[in-house]
Order: structure tokens, then C-alpha cells, then sequence
């Protein structure tokens, strides 16, 4: 059965529905802040590693004060936002206007290390901050999960450096610091892989998809175990519709991490675009029950059974996806298109008018609510909305 169907674009999951804001504004406010951050390089770290290190660490000085901007723009634009979408919003759009200034290294006096110094300036443009906030709710969370996910990764990484130290500084023999060394160059390269795979993520964000696979390519390279690497390169792979590299790379994420809720979600998406309806089916499944209270699973997995005409399964999915966001368009868009189907026009009605209300500029809302009620003998509504349908298609 041929059904016409609301679906999320997939960047990274598939979503429905924009706050609208202008994309640029005449009076946008453009602000820079310098931040500085330090690293003390022990023996056997690379230096170039070590600097990356100092650099992140003054970028995160820097995002910290941009933070305060972003939140006073964010209340502006009479958005609610969280700290978590706050900080992933700030380090994704400040941007490096020059070089960072490192000082000249200072060996320390208790033979700790080398102390790097680093001192970056950046800026952060409030037409950046509302392009973000044009970002669907469940775009900005699927960033959120990404960023959240990256510094998890990288703690842990951080957690072994500083374990390495304290071996390095017990170490007797000249064989325990070869091996120490050769254990920093591991970590040094897992780190390098975040690195690059937080530059992909940015890069994607701004539509450069070719660079994004590139800095995913290389991150893959430096840690072939990066679950986070693949699931990103398989993400671009999907806007690009190249659904077998996309299943390849989420197979793999999953494999390096299976409670990866993102990439569950996202093979059930390419599953989807490869007409493999069961197969998303399962994927959907193991998403719910890794987080039952996420509603954009719920709604994709009521766009499944659409896909196989098993409405009432839509319907219960759609029903679920409402329970938990009153205000989710695309589910009463999509529940009142079952219920139409399924020759329920009263339930349909209903939908289809929580949906206008929501979405008032839809001309496909009022026609399929006036088809609704045409079905139920009222031609004075229906011809209402009739018109409605077709003023709308004229603007």
C-alpha cells in the first residue's frame, strides 16, 4: 500500500519537525575569548601528542567563558536548553582565529616533567548559536549522546595516562620504561583518534561529508577498537544513502560496544533504507530496551510498521511516542494517518487536529482532516478544511 508518511531526516537519526529561526540576523553578535590550558609531558610522551593535550585542554578554558554567551543568546531566542546541551552546543561552533601561542617549555624543578603552555583565542557568533537551536530536539539530544560518549572515552584514556605516570616514576629498569613507553604511544593514539573523531563530528555538522569520512578514515586507522569512529563514518555513509558501508560500520560499533544505543537505532534506520523491515524491527527493539523512555525509537519503529501495513503496531508505538512527548508533531501526523487507514476517522480527526495545532502551515494536515471528515458526512468541516488545504498551497 502506497501511504504518504512523515519521516526523520537522518543526521544522525531520523527526525521530523524545526523550531524555525532565522538563519542570520543583521545585528549578530560576534564574541572571542582566550583560553589557556597546560600539560606536563613525562618521559616517553610524544611532544606533538602532548601539545594536542595542552591545546584541548586550553579549548575547553575557552568554551567554558563562551558558555556563558551562548546560555544569554539561548534565553534571547526564549529557548530552554540543558547545561549538557549548553557545553556540546559551545564546542561545537566556537571556532580558533589563529594559531595557538605555546610558551617555551619549562622542565620542572622536581623532575616531574615538561610543563606546556598554551594560550588560544577563539570566537563564537550568535548566528552559530541559532542555527544550532534550528536543530530538531532530537538532533541536539543525538549531539548530546556524542559528545557525552567522547568524553567518557576520553577520561578513561585520561585515567591511563596517569596511571602510566606512576609506573613510569616506580620503574627500575631501563626494559620497564621501554614498555611503559611503548604503552603511551598506544594511549597517545587513542587520543588522537577522539581527537580527529570530535573534528568529524564538527565538520559533518557544517555538511563537509567528504572531510568528515576523511578524519574518520584516520581516526579508524589510529584505533581500529574506536566504536565511536565507526558509528560517526557510518552515519555519514547513511546521508550519503551508501547503506551497505553504513551497515558495515554500525555492525562494527556495535560489535566494540554492544549496549551502543545510538548505533542500534541508526542500523534499524539503514536497514530500513535497504527494504530490510524485520531486520530494523529487531534493532528497534534492542534500542528500546536499552532506553524505554527515548521517543524518537518509539516513532521510528511506528514508521517501520507503516512500512509493513501493520498499523494498530504503528498506532501503539505512535501512542507511546506521545506519551512521552505531548508535543511531537510527527507522531499525531503519522497516528492520525493510520487511523485513517484503518478507517478510524474520528481518531483521525483528532490526531490530525493536535498536529494542526502544532503545525497550523501544514495544507496536508487540513486536507487529510477534511477527507476525514468527509467520511463522516460533515461537509461544512470538510469543505472548511478543504479550502484551508488549498490557501495554504497558493502562499
Amino acid at each position: 500500500m502506497n501511504v504518504t508518511k512523515i519521516f526523520r531526516r537522518l543526521s544522525p537519526i531520523l527526525f521530523a519537525g524545526t523550531i524555525l529561526f532565522a538563519s542570520s540576523t543583521a545585528d549578530a553578535e560576534i564574541q572571542t575569548y582566550t583560553g589557556e590550558g597546560t600539560y606536563i609531558m613525562s618521559e616517553g610522551e610524544n611532544l606533538g601528542v602532548a601539545k594536542e593535550r595542552a591545546k584541548a585542554d586550553a579549548m575547553r578554558n575557552a568554551c567554558e567563558q563562551a558558555g556563558t554567551f551562548v546560555e544569554s543568546t539561548t534565553q534571547v531566542a526564549n529557548m530552554m536548553v540543558t547545561k549538557d546541551e549548553i557545553t556540546t552546543m559551545t564546542g561545537g561552533i566556537v571556532k580558533l582565529l589563529e594559531e595557538p601561542t605555546y610558551a617555551p617549555l619549562k622542565e620542572l624543578d622536581n623532575l616531574e616533567g615538561v610543563l606546556i603552555h598554551v594560550t588560544v583565542k577563539v570566537s563564537i557568533d550568535s548566528d552559530d548559536v541559532l542555527k544550532w537551536l534550528n536543530k530538531t530536539t532530537g538532533e541536539r539530544a543525538q549531539l548530546v549522546n556524542q559528545m557525552e560518549a567522547l568524553r567518557k572515552s576520553n577520561d578513561e584514556q585520561a585515567r591511563q595516562i596517569a596511571e602510566l605516570k606512576a609506573q613510569l616514576a616506580q620503574a627500575q629498569s631501563e626494559s620497564e620504561r621501554q614498555q611503559i613507553a611503548q604503552n603511551f604511544a598506544s594511549e597517545e593514539d587513542k587520543f588522537m583518534s577522539n581527537q580527529n573523531v570530535e573534528t568529524a563530528w564538527e565538520l559533518e555538522s557544517n555538511d563537509d561529508l567528504d572531510g568528515a569520512i576523511r578524519l574518520f578514515d584516520e581516526a579508524i586507522q589510529l584505533n581500529q577498537n574506536n566504536a565511536l569512529a565507526y558509528f560517526g563514518r557510518g552515519t555519514v555513509y547513511s546521508e550519503l544513502k551508501q547503506h551497505e558501508r553504513a551497515l558495515a560500520d554500525f555492525n562494527k560499533s556495535i560489535e566494540l560496544d554492544a549496549n551502543y544505543l545510538d548505533a542500534y537505532n541508526n542500523r534499524a534506520i539503514t536497514y530500513k533504507g535497504l527494504e530490510n523491515f524485520d531486520a530494523a524491527l529487531k534493532d528497534f527493539d534492542a534500542a528500546v530496551r536499552l532506553n524505554p523512555n527515548d521517543a524518537d525509537i518509539y516513532y521510528n519503529r511506528g514508521n517501520t510498521y507503516m512500512e509493513k501495513d501493520d498499523f494498530n503496531a504503528a498506532i501503539r508505538d505512535f501512542t507511546k511516542t506521545i506519551e512521552l512527548d505531548s508535543t511531537y508533531a510527527a507522531a499525531y501526523f503519522n497516528r492520525g494517518l493510520s487511523y485513517k487507514i484503518l478507517e478510524d476517522y474520528e481518531a483521525a480527526v483528532g490526531d490530525f487536529t493536535a498536529y494542526i495545532e502544532l503545525k497550523p502551515d501544514d495544507a496536508q494536515a487540513y486536507k487529510l482532516r477534511g477527507e476525514c471528515y468527509e467520511a463522516l458526512g460533515d461537509a461544512e468541516l470538510a469543505q472548511a478544511d478543504f479550502d484551508s488545504a488549498a490557501a495554504l498551497a497558493d502562499e
